[in-house]
This record gives C-alpha cells, structure tokens and sequence, in this order.
C-alpha cells in the first residue's frame, strides 16, 4: 500500500491530528483486542535493536509480522526475508515509509526500534492510528516528546510499552521487593555508573560524504537539523550526538536510573547537578565521555550517575551497575544478579572519647545472592503481548518510563547548561528558570514538526 494521494509525508508529519488520523487510518474502537488467534505486527527500524527484538519474537507463534518499514532499504529487505525464513509465514511487506504500514486494517500493534529522535512521531502516529506499540528506550530525544507519547497512548486508549525490559526480570523484581521491604535499612544514597576504555580514539574521525543510494537519508534526518551525511553519525553511532540522542547519559543511564525511580517510589529529582565533558576521546561525538551527574530526591536521598570512557576500572568488580546503600546494609545489583550485604555499626574514635558510651543497636540484615537467567526481554515481550489482549497497562507503560528517561534527559540539560537546576516532577518543568524550561523540547525540522496529540 502507499500513502494517501495528495498527502505527502511533509505535510502529514507536520499536521495529522485525531481528526486526520481518524480519516487516514480508520482507528478501530478504543480497547479492542485482535479477534484473529495471531497478533499481526509491523517493525518500524530494521537495523541491530530492531533485529535484536525480533529474536524474541519471531519464536512466538502467536504473532506474526506482516510489514517492515526502515529508512535503509537494505535493513528493510534483509529483515523481510529473514522474517520469512525464521517465522514460517509469507514476507512480510518492506517500505521506506512507516506510514504505509499503519494504513493496513491487518495491523495491530508496532514495535519501534529506530534511532532515539524518531521514537515520538511513529509512537502517536500509531496511537492515532488505532495500534498499539512497543516502542524501544529510551523512551524519546526529550521530555516534550515523552509527554506527547503519554498523552497520545491515554486518548487513543492504547497499549504503549518501552524496551526498559528490567522491570520484567525476576533479578530486578526480587531486588526493589527487597529494598521496600527495608531489608537494607532505609536508603538514601544510590550510585549508578557505566565504565569503559575506548581512549584516544573512539569511533575515530570521518569526513562528511553522499548519502549511500539505499538510503533515504532526508527521512533518516527527520525533525532533526539538516547537515551532511557522515557514517560516524549514522547507523549504530548516532548515539553520541545531541541531535539523535543523549550519549551513554540516555543510552545506558535510563536502565539504570529506572530501577533506582523504582526502588525509591520516586516520580523524579528535585534538583540535577551534572559536570564532565569531552576529555579522553578525540572522535566526532558531541556527547561527554566523562560524566558526574548528582540528583537530590524528596525524603533525603542522594542519586549519582558516574560514566566513564577514558578509564574502565570497574567499581565493585563491575562495570556498570547499581549500588543502594541502606542503614542496615547495600545491594548491588546488575543483569548478572544481585547480592545484598550487612553493614557494620562503627564506634567513631571521636565520639567514644568524648561521649564515652553511646546507645548502639543491632543489625539483623541477613546476606543473600541472586543469580539472574536473563535481563528480562522474555517476559518483557509476554507481557506486552498479555496486554495486547487485557488492554491492561503494562510492566514498562510509557508513563513509568517516561520519568525514567527525564532523568537522563535533566542530566543532559544540566550539563549543557553548566549549572545545578531544581526540577518539578509534577509540573515537568525547571520552576522559574526560563533558559532550561527552553531545552525542554527542541526545534523541529519544517515539515517534520511533533504531531500534535
């Protein structure tokens, strides 16, 4: 199928509505669930996530993916045909254009695996489209977007799911039951970090060059800014660019922040302090290879996210993890498992000199060892497909995951910024703070503006 005539993609992207919407697509009742025994799905980004999470689907045979959309016409064909050879079933349909495919009446859901600063537009537009998404972390490019996502799933009533697939593993779970239930003590001091060696040279430095043939590198762009094509900010590495996403801050930060909003009961910060800055790796990037970012919560708690990529000392024997420390004692958690540790009550040379005796306590907190079997996609996907059916909300809703990723996203703000900003979770806003409240959102390419919900 193709789009409409008379409706170009420009204009779409820039003015759909629920009214257009509705007239475009034909959205099927809010709440209904496929009457078919297979959920007909498309894949909107065919590149390393996208066929990732196929590996995870494409076993079930309950779905079946009937279109395949992706910017580079290699990754659409090559993931059709691998579709059609590992899921058993025709080929499914392979397009530039993602909007083709939510036109189809034999769709129900999609799932959404692009570059970060095209996660908005296709999440509402499928919305309006009557269908449901899976849609990967982090959620958005910024906050604005991430509010728009929520918006749009809440009006159209749709299951809206985000790849923050630690919430569905049994490692994860088992760990925040156990910090709620105090087994640490209370906690009020948490560290997330991320470290690794790739000095001096990174991704290296590359000239600007054409656009390859099979590629549709305007639409690749999107609400992006316009700039020449250059591989190290195209597939894989557009990571490390403002433009398309928030560095290893939004890239890794989120999984590790989410789980950190999770245990605590936390919405958001209520102040950000972020410093750091390109020092150890003379690439392309615009994105820091050195990050300290400091957030305070209500209730007296302290949240640090520390990245690295000049040094790969690993904290704790890990390279990446979290570490909760409680007054009764610490776990340390990672996709590998999580252990919990007792702490010790000291009796400070200072304070027995002068005070002499001093009231003391015991400490009942008991170690234990957990050994995870996976990082949680499996059951993440079972339960967005439960949900399809339900239309219950599911573990990673786009609301749950959406104040996840402002965290990553006030990091950032913070560090371009240069300061330490206070943040209102409720309101999503820097209260007072004009200059911040501007990078809260970004400008939009004529033609490729937010959809508005």
């Amino acid at each position: 199928m193709t789009p409409k005539k008379g409706l170009s993609r420009r204009n779409f992207v820039g003015s759909v509505g629920v009214a257009a919407g509705a007239a475009t697509f034909g959205i099927r009742a809010a709440g209904a669930s496929p009457a078919q025994d297979r959920v007909r799905l498309g894949l909107i980004g065919a590149g390393s996530r996208g066929n990732q999470l196929l590996g995870e689907f494409l076993p079930r045979k309950e779905v079946q993916f009937v279109a395949v959309a992706d910017v580079d016409d290699n990754h659409a064909n090559e993931t059709a045909d691998r579709i059609a050879k590992d899921g058993g079933y025709d080929r499914p349909e392979a397009m530039r254009d993602y909007r083709t495919m939510l036109d189809r009446d034999d769709l129900d859901a999609v799932v959404i695996a692009t570059p970060d600063h095209w996660h908005a537009h296709p999440t509402i537009h499928a919305c309006q489209a009557g269908k449901d998404v899976y849609v990967e972390k982090p959620l958005a490019h910024n906050v604005a977007e991430g509010r728009a996502m929520v918006d749009a799933a809440r009006k159209h009533e749709r299951v809206v799911a985000v790849g923050t697939q630690q919430r569905s593993s049994d490692n994860f779970k088992t760990a925040v039951e156990s910090i709620r239930q105090g087994k640490i003590g209370r906690v009020h001091w948490i560290q997330t970090w991320n470290f690794e060696n790739i000095s001096p040279y990174g991704m290296g430095i590359a000239p600007d060059s054409e656009a390859p043939s099979y590629v549709d590198y305007d639409a690749w762009l999107g609400p992006a800014p316009a700039r020449p094509f250059n591989i190290n900010r195209f597939h894989l590495l557009f990571r490390w660019f403002f433009d398309y996403a928030g560095g290893m801050m939004s890239d890794w930060g989120v999984h590790l922040n989410d789980i950190a909003l999770w245990a605590i009961d936390q919405k958001g910060p209520s102040t950000v302090n972020t410093t750091g800055g390109i020092w150890c790796v003379k690439d392309d990037r615009d994105t820091p290879d050195t990050m300290q970012v400091v957030y305070e919560f209500p209730g007296d708690c302290v949240l640090t996210y520390s990245m690295r990529k000049g040094n790969g000392m690993p904290m704790n024997g890990h390279g990446y993890g979290i570490l909760f420390c409680g007054t009764d004692g610490s776990l340390f958690i990672d996709r590998s498992g999580h252990e919990i540790i007792p702490d010790k009550l000291a009796e400070p040379y200072g304070i027995k000199l002068i005070k002499g005796e001093v009231p003391t306590r015991t400490i009942n907190t008991q170690a234990e060892q957990v050994k995870a079997e996976d990082d949680g996609l499996p059951n993440h996907v079972d339960d967005f497909l439960r949900c399809l059916k339900t239309r219950e909300r599911p573990v990673c809703d786009v609301e749950v995951t959406h104040h996840s990723t402002n965290t990553t996203h006030l990091g950032n703000i913070s560090y371009v910024l240069g300061r330490k900003l206070t943040w209102d979770a409720e309101t999503e806003t820097f209260p007072g703070d004009d200059e911040a409240n501007r990078l809260l959102s970004r400008p939009y390419r004529t033609g490729y503006e937010l959809p508005k919900v």
